[in-house]
């Protein structure tokens, strides 16, 4: 048995205490198991349901206790007791709410598939409930997390996970992470037992326990807090610690015969080693139970689940402020939707970035309680993130805490492997690995450039500068959520640049990205430039093409070039050369268009008088093709029709010719950038 929800059931459920005596009357009995049972001594009011169940002869009169039985044993989080009592009593009753909670017991057993059967049953009876339409999206993602993990590591802290008791809720306890506080239900020593058992869990009360790191970074065996503030003889736990580590908050749940005090926070003080000063909070009556408290980093907010009149429906996150570490706390104030829910909201924890974490029975999660993680928006709106698999699992998560801003910590769970027993489980998520690699190339030979220079540029003002290697190969390793700029650069070759953002990256990756740079020591064709036969109106596809022109040109604000345009040996010469001058003309009237200063373009026609030179680019197009040959009219009338035509298409192209690198941009130029830049913010 375990205490997920021990502090729960004392939160919402904590009444006077009466000595049971035995009683052989049948009626008597079930009397004092209901009476047990509305008052969340779940454990008494099991043991009384069974002596009733026992004592019945006639399996008719054994059929109502089925489900009462279930119910116990899903409250005290025995799920694979709860799920052979709710078969049998599916089998004999028809109480309306059997099916989902049914199916939340066989989710948490991990049985799947048989959960979302029973999901959908109760869905036929119930297709209002908004439970269970969760219910099903949560089969389906509990299956997917579990094949898709996340990065975080977990394990198990071996020195709080070989006892049969319960350890949960941890806390740091110090500025350096090297001890811990936590809550256990194990005995206080070898010697001295506890012997009264908790009504409400049927486990031992529970004490605050401490575990420290030893010289060698071990942890030593935990140790009871013996200071008389926080001992006591009743429910003890749920520590948490202010930032200095020189006050902690934690739950008292004080049972007193026929008095209703319920559970409450309470505050003490770390001085001459010891705890001191030890006062109750004044922030709910006496009769409202309250717990697992939360304090913010400056010491103004306290956190807290409880269940009060107003609320969302079960338990809930509640806060309350003050203006000083000496003023008095104000109203509670319920987080609402959607933090909170018609289910069972508890075990806060806020960071030191103001990131809220709590667990849910209700948000779509993986079955039992879940680890959720709130950030506020500017607006002031929670949205609300499942940490999903291998953080959270089929049973119960909870009670996380983090060391410092680093995301690495403690949290409690009695899943698969904890022999049902709530024990504390470390986690951690490795540095992520974002790495950009690829090549420099030149952009006509497709060959490696080797000693060149490539220079990565973050959006959070870092730069770095790499020489190429062998083979022309750079690397850089990446930070999460920032905008890259990657930009290469080799003398005698105009600069190229790719861009990069990690902003949704949330795993390890690696970015392939060549980059290629244009030669200026000799033309450069601009592929997909095309026009119809005789014409010089650039269509929309030619329109794309020169998208890259528009690139290199703004990564390339110095350099002037001359656009050449050449046709094919089809027409007459003449008419061909002036074909050509107007498209040269129709790209630099384009880019004037988009803002290009024309003093950067000249426009040039060659018509058809400078045919290409056949290489092993060219060469691969056709068999026909001589390496080397000269795609004149003479050597293309030597070719076979196919080839002929691709001989004229390799002829018509447009080309790029540096002329210049000396330019100096006007006024305008650099305006444009400006706003160019503004506007992608």
């Amino acid at each position: 048995m375990n205490l997920s929800r021990f502090f729960y059931f004392l939160v919402c459920a904590l009444f006077p205490l009466f000595l049971l005596t035995h009683c052989t009357s049948q009626k008597k009995l079930v009397k004092k198991a209901e009476t047990a049972y509305e008052k969340g001594e779940y454990y008494t009011a099991l043991n009384l349901y069974e002596q009733v169940v026992d004592a019945e002869k006639s399996r008719a009169g054994k059929n109502p206790y089925y489900f009462k039985i279930a119910e116990c044993y899903r409250l005290l989080n025995n799920s694979r007791r709860a799920e052979s009592y709710y078969r049998r009593a599916a089998r004999r009753t028809r109480e309306k709410s059997l099916q989902y909670k049914y199916g939340q017991v066989l989710l948490q057993n991990g049985k799947v598939s048989d959960a979302l059967a029973a999901f959908e049953e109760y869905k036929k009876e119930n297709p209002k409930d908004s439970r269970v339409e969760n219910a099903i999206v949560s089969c389906s993602l509990a299956v997917e997390w579990v094949d898709n993990p996340t990065r975080y590591i977990v394990d198990d802290v071996r020195q709080m996970s070989e006892f049969r008791d319960n350890d949960f809720a941890p806390a740091y306890a110090s500025g350096d992470f090297t001890t811990i506080y936590f809550t256990s239900s194990r005995p206080r020593d070898e010697k001295e037992k506890k012997v009264e058992i908790n009504p409400v869990s049927g486990m031992n009360y529970t004490d605050i326990y401490e575990i420290r790191h030893d010289r060698q970074g071990r942890w030593t065996d935990p140790v009871l807090v013996q200071d008389t503030t926080v001992l006591s003889d009743f429910d003890d736990g749920t520590p948490s610690f202010n930032a200095s580590k020189t006050e902690m908050y934690f739950t008292r749940c004080i049972q007193e015969f026929d008095k209703n005090i319920g559970c409450q926070i309470y505050k003490t003080e770390l001085k001459g080693g010891g705890w001191n000063n030890l006062t109750r909070l004044e922030i709910v009556p006496d009769s409202i139970s309250v717990g697992h408290p939360s304090i913010s980093a400056d010491g103004l907010t306290l956190y807290f689940a409880a269940r009060i009149h107003g609320g969302m429906g079960g338990s809930d996150i509640w806060m309350v402020t003050r203006d000083s570490d000496v003023s008095t706390w104000g109203t509670p104030v319920n987080l609402g939707s959607p933090i909170n829910t018609e289910g069972d909201e508890m075990f806060p924890y806020i960071r030191e970035d103001e990131v809220l974490f709590f667990s849910s029975d209700f948000h779509l999660g993986m079955g039992g309680l879940d680890i959720f993680r709130a950030v506020q928006s500017e607006l002031g709106q929670w949205d609300i993130y499942n940490m999903q698999y291998p953080v959270n699992s089929h049973k119960d998560d909870f009670g996380i805490a983090f060391q410092g801003s680093t995301e690495k910590g403690l949290f409690s769970s009695n899943r698969k492997g904890s022999r049902g027993n709530d024990n504390i489980y470390s986690f951690e998520l490795p540095e992520l690995e974002i790495v950009v690699k690829g090549k420099l190339l030149d952009s006509d030979t497709k060959k490696p450039i080797e000693e060149g220079e490539v220079t990565l540029v973050g959006s959070d003002g870092s730069i770095q500068t790499v020489k190429t290697r062998v083979g022309g190969v750079y690397s850089f390793d990446l930070d999460q959520y920032i905008d890259y700029i990657v930009v290469g650069s080799v003398e005698g070759y105009l600069k190229n640049k790719i861009q990069i953002s990690t902003v949704n990256i949330s795993d390890n990756e690696t970015f392939e990205k060549n980059i290629e740079l244009m030669t200026m020591s000799k033309p450069i064709e601009i592929p997909n430039i095309f026009y119809e036969s005789g014409q010089w109106t650039l269509n929309d596809e030619s329109k794309k093409a020169l998208l890259m022109l528009s690139k290199l040109l703004s990564d390339n604000p110095n350099v002037t070039i001359e656009l050449g345009a050449h046709t094919d040996m089809v027409g007459d010469e003449a008419a061909n050369m002036q074909l050509s001058r107007l498209r040269a003309q129709a790209i630099v009237d384009y880019l004037k268009e988009h803002d290009y200063d024309p003093e950067r373009f000249v426009a040039r026609g060659y018509g058809e008088s400078m045919p290409m030179q056949v290489n092993e680019e060219i060469a691969q197009l056709d068999t026909s093709f001589v390496l080397g040959k000269v795609l004149t009219p003479e050597y293309i009338q030597t070719l076979p029709d196919e080839a002929q035509e691709i001989a004229n298409q390799v002829n018509r192209r447009t080309e790029i010719k540096i002329l210049s690198t000396n330019y100096i941009p006007n006024l305008e130029y650099f305006l444009r950038q400006k706003n160019s830049i503004s506007s992608s913010r």
